[in-house]
């Protein structure tokens, strides 16, 4: 029923036109024709500062919803790359190009599955939602302005196309994301003496030191995609500081990521303001939550014991013949805004990798192609089942 080949070469046109989050109107609009053509009716959805999302449905539309979600967007090229980032070459049975992994191919399964569901009238009962989003290596706009829309209303599951891990895993969690900024206000000085002031950048350094030193909680019983157990992490993403005339510069900030496992639930600020107490600097020092919408992502995870979570394992096992591993993702992405925001039970499962050659965000990404049909089967049989 599923054609490799054809699977495999969507995914290379897709690979072939440039998406960098931002600049999505030419694969936006392609996805939307391939749609059109197949005879989907494609809706455009537009999102500010992005392309448009492009969605479209199938069965009867008032009963309850699957939801299929892949982003088309891509970062942006990295150094290094040997291969054309859009040539989208296979070599030794692995498919080369900027979003091969991070998700052309995912979505390329989705799109074929959700034809074959709506050709063959496979997934009788359920109305099947595909979802394809931009501005997901932004912010995750695309899928927030689908979830503003309404468009998880009727929504039982959500299943996002983005394999971390391969078919040897199933992600039902994730951990979250929290931005902080902290201000380090010192005072000016002549450089000559620089005793007669406080310098903001020196105090920054220190703070730098001591939450990078801040021991991370785990979450029990949790593993992640590298099979190791789950913990909490801490970046220090930036600092940014000094002056450039001969004076004590008196203004400093540091931008720090703290990503929580699941379960772990508030602001874990007041955890890095008394560490920074804890120093007795001399500076005025402020540490703030950047709350904007689309800052903050809160960890979730979906149960073992759910249809879902039941079911993808089941045909996971069935496709491959070997019965893939629960784990968390480190990285928050769109499947914590759908759990977050619409409270629909959600996993991630598709085409992807590990170790090695989990180049994701990096020069020379590329996927075993022999991925591509067993996910494709897999979304269709997911579906087949909950819509029993």
């Amino acid at each position: 029923m599923i054609d490799h080949r054809e699977v495999l070469g969507l995914a290379r046109k897709m690979i072939r036109i440039p998406s960098k989050f931002n600049e999505e109107e030419r694969i936006s609009k392609f996805i939307f024709d391939t749609l059109d053509r197949w005879g989907l009716s494609p809706s455009s959805v537009e999102v500010a500062g992005c392309g448009p999302d492009v969605v479209a449905e199938t069965g009867p539309r008032g009963a309850p919803a699957l939801v299929l979600n892949g982003h088309m967007d891509t970062v942006a090229v990295a150094q290094g790359w040997k291969h054309d980032p859009y040539g989208a070459q296979v070599s030794e049975g692995r498919l080369y190009g900027l979003g091969s992994l991070d998700m052309k191919s995912g979505l390329a399964g989705l799109m074929i599955a959700f034809r074959t569901l709506s050709e063959n009238k496979l997934a009788r009962g359920v109305n099947v939602k595909l979802q394809a989003v931009t501005g997901e290596e932004l912010n995750g706009i695309g899928t927030r302005v689908l979830v503003n829309r309404g468009e998880f209303k009727r929504a039982r599951v959500a299943v996002v196309g983005e394999g971390f891990g391969g078919l040897n895993v199933i992600t039902n969690g994730r951990r979250g994301g929290y931005y902080y900024d902290i201000y380090i206000r010192g005072k000016s000085a002549h450089g000559a003496l620089p005793e007669m002031g406080i310098n903001a950048v020196v105090d920054a350094s220190r703070i730098v030191c001591a939450i990078d030193a801040m021991k991370m909680s785990k979450a029990p019983g949790l593993i992640s995609e590298d099979m190791k157990p789950l913990r909490e992490s801490q970046l220090v993403q930036r600092i940014s500081g000094g002056t450039t005339s001969l004076s004590v510069p008196d203004a400093c900030s540091i931008r720090v990521v703290r990503s929580l496992v699941p379960g772990r639930r508030g602001d874990p600020g007041r955890e890095i303001a008394a560490v920074i107490d804890r120093l007795r600097l001399r500076s005025q020092v402020r540490v703030e939550l950047d709350d904007r919408p689309g800052e903050v992502y809160e960890p979730y995870f979906t149960s073992p014991a759910t249809e879902l979570v039941r079911s993808a394992r089941e045909e996971v096992l069935e496709v491959t013949g070997r019965p893939p591993k629960l784990v968390c993702g480190v990285s928050e992405a769109d499947d914590n805004i759908i759990a977050e925001e619409t409270g629909v039970p959600v996993i991630c499962v598709g085409p992807g990798e590990t170790g090695a050659l989990a180049n994701y965000h990096q020069a020379e990404e590329s996927i075993d192609v022999s991925q591509l049909k067993p996910a494709c089967e897999v979304y269709c049989r997911l579906a087949v089942s909950l819509a029993r």
